[in-house]
C-alpha cells in the first residue's frame, strides 16, 4: 500500500510538471504588440486607476488630429500638463512619446486615435471594457483583446506613461534611465528608444521610431 500511495505522488507531480511546461509554452505563443499574457494582471490594475497622473483641476488639453501640426503640439500640451504631477525620474522624453504616438496612428489620422482616442495602441484584456478591432474585423467578437477606448486622447498618454513606468516588460527601460539620470543627463529619446523592443511585434521597431525622432521632430518642432 505505501508503494502505491508513493507511486500515486510521483504520477501527480509528473503531471503538474508537464501541465506547468505546457502552460509556459502557451504563453510564449499568445504574446502581442503589447508584451505577454504575464502582465494582464498589471494592466488591468492600470485600469482600475485610470486617473492616474491627470489629477489636476485644470481642463484637460484637447488633443487635435486635424494636421501634422496640430498633432504634434497639442499632444506636447497634453503632456506638459500630465508632468505637473509626474516626477522627473519618472517622465518620459516628449520626443519618444510623439514618435510612437505618430507611428501607431499615422500622425493621429488613424481609427483608433480618432474613435477611441487611442494614440498608442494600447490594448485591453477586459470584455468589459470599451473597445475596438481593426475595421475589417467582425466588432462583436470578442478574441481575447481589444483596442482600448479611452475617455480623451490625453487620457490615453496618461494611462501610457504610467504602462512604461510599471509594467515589467519596460524594466530596461527603467533601468538605462535611471542610470542616465544617476550621472546627472536627463535621456533623451534616442537614449531610451532601443529598449522597448518589447512594445511592438516588428523587428524594426526601435529604428523606426529612432529614425523618426532625428528626422521628423528633431529640428522641426520646438517641444
Amino acid at each position: 500500500m505505501k508503494k502505491l500511495n508513493l507511486y500515486f505522488i510521483i504520477v501527480c507531480l509528473c503531471g503538474l510538471w508537464i501541465y506547468a511546461c505546457s502552460s509556459s509554452d502557451e504563453l510564449e505563443d499568445n504574446c502581442t504588440d503589447d508584451g505577454c499574457p504575464e502582465f494582464v494582471s498589471m494592466m488591468e490594475e492600470l485600469d482600475a486607476e485610470l486617473i492616474t497622473y491627470n489629477t489636476s483641476a485644470e481642463v484637460v488639453p484637447i488633443v487635435s488630429t486635424k494636421t501634422k501640426d496640430d498633432f504634434v503640439y497639442s499632444l506636447n500640451r497634453c503632456i506638459t500638463h500630465l508632468y505637473q504631477n509626474v516626477p522627473l525620474e519618472k517622465q518620459i522624453p516628449r520626443e519618444l512619446i510623439i514618435a510612437q504616438a505618430a507611428i501607431e496612428t499615422g500622425w493621429g489620422k488613424s481609427r483608433f486615435a480618432n474613435e477611441g482616442n487611442n494614440l498608442f495602441g494600447i490594448r485591453t484584456f477586459n470584455k468589459d471594457d470599451e473597445w475596438l478591432l481593426p475595421i475589417t474585423w467582425d466588432q462583436n467578437k470578442w478574441i481575447g483583446w481589444g483596442v482600448k477606448v479611452f475617455k480623451t486622447k490625453c487620457d490615453s498618454v496618461a494611462y501610457y506613461i504610467r504602462m512604461i513606468n510599471e509594467v515589467y516588460a519596460y524594466a530596461e527601460f527603467r533601468e538605462v534611465r535611471a542610470k542616465i539620470l544617476e550621472y546627472g543627463e536627463i535621456p533623451d529619446g534616442l537614449d531610451l528608444a532601443p529598449t522597448l523592443t518589447k512594445y511592438a511585434s516588428r523587428s524594426n521597431y526601435t529604428e523606426l521610431v529612432a529614425i523618426l525622432i532625428k528626422k521628423n521632430i528633431r529640428g522641426v518642432y520646438e517641444l
